[in-house]
């Protein structure tokens, strides 16, 4: 007989709580990687190899994944979400890893995620104050914009010639931008870093000239991160690219991918990239991009399972 017990809507519990409210409660101390990623020493009870700074925490998409083979090979999840996380750490199953969270943050309580836990957890993930902005960015990290684009039309003929459905093109933020602005009569694509927009990429619609460059980014933006990274799951293989049309190709086709935004990898892309165990690096099909394959692969090998692949048209 199915036991009867009070429903749990796992949805609100997870939009309600996050991981960062969590980690405290389990005395998990965390470093930052970068703005949306902390790693450090796996907690959970299945880590057994002694292997360090293996355990990921991405605090935007609070979700977390555990490198190490002990954890990989326990037969339990080795990331997911905030329920998957309590399950894993007191080995129960997902309904009671659900009511303890609701038990440790009961809805409408003021104890949900005080301040002094996040930053506890280094879980701070709201975009920076000026201040800080200005301390992010003498450190390598972009400034938030002040302003977006506005009447942005995804439903450009560009769009949809390159496979990409007006749906997807909405939810990227995608989209022909018909304003005034060095972004004036280019498709646009919103850039992101820690959660904050921080610039946009503009790809012209009319014939290609010195004047007229086929691509255009901000002034000063540095990429310090992946285009399209912060939609994607740990837990999932990533597909890293070059061309910023890819994430939302792939995106249409059911899979992950993130764009270098050209065919170098930074420090800081390549270190952003940690969480993901499995990259398949799909850099564009012609005499740059099968070189910088190579050296991408090299690059990332030592701390994933990397695959090398060719993206045709």
């Amino acid at each position: 007989m199915a036991e009867n017990r009070p429903f749990l809507d796992f949805k609100e519990i997870k939009q309600r709580v996050t991981i960062a409210d969590v980690l405290p409660r389990y005395q998990v101390n965390l470093v930052r990687v970068n703005q949306t990623t902390l790693k450090g020493t796996c907690p959970l009870p299945s880590h057994s190899s002694g292997s360090k700074n293996t355990f990921f925490v991405n605090v935007v998409k609070s979700v977390w994944y555990c490198h190490s083979d002990s954890c990989k090979k326990n037969g339990n999840r080795a990331g997911g979400n905030i329920i998957d996380f309590v399950a894993a750490m007191e080995q129960c199953s997902a309904y009671a890893a659900a009511k303890r969270i609701n038990e440790m943050f009961p809805p409408g309580s003021s104890g949900k995620a005080d301040r002094a836990s996040e930053t506890h957890a280094g879980a701070k993930n709201e975009c920076p104050g000026p201040e800080e902005a200005q301390t992010k960015d003498a450190r390598g990290h972009n400034k938030a914009l002040a302003f977006t684009l506005k009447d942005v039309n995804p439903s450009h003929p560009m769009i949809q010639e390159h496979g990409i459905s007006v749906t997807t093109a909405e939810q990227f933020g995608v989209g022909f931008f018909p304003g005034k602005g060095s972004m004036a009569g280019r498709i646009v694509f919103p850039l992101h870093e820690g959660g904050c927009l921080v610039g946009y990429a503009g790809r012209t619609t009319l014939p290609v000239s010195d004047a007229n460059p086929k691509w255009l980014f901000g002034k000063g933006l540095k990429k310090t991160f992946l285009y399209g990274l912060d939609r994607c799951d740990p837990a999932k293989p990533l597909i890293l690219c070059e061309s910023l049309w890819a994430p939302l190709w792939f995106h249409e086709h059911g899979l992950q991918a993130a764009s270098l935004m050209g065919s170098e990898m930074t420090e800081e892309q390549e270190r952003s990239l940690d969480p993901y165990p499995r990259i398949t690096v799909g850099m564009d099909n012609d005499a740059t991009g099968a070189e910088k394959s190579i050296l991408i692969c090299e690059r990332l090998k030592g701390k994933h399972r990397v695959l090398k692949a060719k993206l045709i048209g």
